[in-house]
């Protein structure tokens, strides 16, 4: 029984002593010094290309979408942000048309750029120079009952200039130009009320009408602007 102690006591020895052998001790592990950070400043600007459309006619609140950096950016000759690299987010707001001529709007929320080490870092950034921002930083169709009658008012005021016009050119070319003053008059007395019929009538179909949705295309390049400094890990 002795016998049996002692070997089965030197086998687990033999086991310790060959597994501490082959253990790699932890004070030889290679620590990766070189990973430092660099500072892209706020207000740098950047430019990202959608990879989904976006649309306040058929997205909702909280859908994802993706966006890639189109150029390097640069800092002390560093690429902090290589070509490629991916920006993730989601939307914040979503307004579909309305009637009354309301357009449609999303608001973009940037959460996070994945650096070249598979970093996740917070993206604070707001669009800009897009010509259907709104003045909080949304994109907008910006059509609104008021587009709506401008456009109803420009229509109703070419219903009377055109024919007008016309009347006044063909009477310059009959008997040296004096039935102008005849044709042109009589044709505007006939239009005015044809354009005031028209007026009210679009003006109220306008009411029931919907305004355009915003849509973002994908592959379409959208600018914009740090709003905090970014600390991205460099080599």
């Amino acid at each position: 029984m002795k016998k049996i102690f002692t070997l089965i006591f030197s086998v687990i020895l033999l086991f310790l002593f060959t597994s501490s052998a082959n253990a790699e001790p932890i004070i030889n592990k290679k620590i990766n010094a070189n990973i430092k950070t660099k500072r892209i400043p706020a207000g740098t600007l950047i430019k990202l290309k959608l990879l989904e459309p976006l649309s306040s006619a058929s997205n909702t609140l909280g859908d994802q979408f993706d966006l890639m950096v189109v150029d390097n950016v640069e800092v002390d000759n560093y690429i902090v942000i290589p070509h490629g690299s991916v920006i993730r987010g989601s939307l914040e707001e979503v307004e579909a048309s309305k009637m009354l001529y309301k357009g449609g709007l999303i608001r973009l929320y940037f959460d996070h750029i994945v650096s070249a080490t598979g970093k996740q870092v917070p993206f604070y950034a707001g669009i800009c120079n897009n010509p259907n921002i709104t003045y909080d930083g949304a994109l907008s169709s910006k059509t609104t009952y008021k587009t709506a009658l401008s456009k109803t008012a420009q229509t109703t005021k070419n219903i009377v200039v055109k024919p007008t016009t016309w009347a006044w050119e063909r009477g310059e070319e009959l008997l040296n130009g004096s039935p102008k003053y005849v044709f042109a008059p009589i044709t505007a007395i006939v239009a005015t009320p044809v354009a005031g019929i028209y007026f009210v009538g679009d003006a109220i179909a306008d009411i029931f009408k919907k305004g355009e949705d915003i849509t973002v295309n994908q592959g379409e390049i959208i600018q914009v602007q740090l709003l905090k400094p970014l600390d991205m890990p460099v080599y």
